[in-house]
């Protein structure tokens, strides 16, 4: 299936809300003890606090357009098969990867569902992905039973 035009704006949406909303979430950690916050997060933390609030409403009206297009799309398909991620596992527990794909379903409010059904080159897990339309929670798991059976 094709996701409509509006979907390649969506992942920009997404970090826009996500670094609003976690910036806000982590306040008074932020404001009482924000010398005991690694470097890394709190350059994520000061990101989110310059975030003006007119762009974060943007990125939500853009959200909500993606959310009704693809309940819309979802109309046609009991469930999506999708990559979890571009690659195999990184290696290490450092990071656990790009998450772009899950923060796509997140933003949408659907369920998913990653199945690490088979290894890469360097034997680190790969796997697929299931999504369902929003609610349709039940629907998702028992497909994933029903994959994760011929799968792996």
């Amino acid at each position: 299936c094709e996701l409509p035009e509006i979907f390649t704006t969506l992942n920009q949406a997404r970090g826009t809300i996500s670094a609003f909303e976690r910036a806000r979430a982590m306040a008074w950690e932020w404001h009482h003890h924000r010398g005991q916050l690694s470097e890394r997060f709190r350059t994520t933390l000061e990101g989110g606090w310059n975030i003006p609030h007119r762009d974060y409403l943007a990125a939500q009206d853009v959200a909500a357009a993606c959310r009704s297009g693809f309940a819309r799309l979802m109309e046609g398909f009991e469930m999506l098969l999708t990559p979890s991620v571009t690659g195999e596992a990184p290696e290490g527990l450092a990071s656990t990867g790009d998450f772009t794909f899950q923060g796509l379903w997140t933003v949408l409010h659907v369920p998913c569902i990653s199945l690490p059904t088979h290894t890469g080159p360097n034997g680190l897990p790969v796997g697929v992905q299931l999504v369902a339309a929003a609610g349709a929670d039940d629907a998702l798991l028992a497909a994933a039973r029903w994959a994760w059976d011929r799968l792996r």
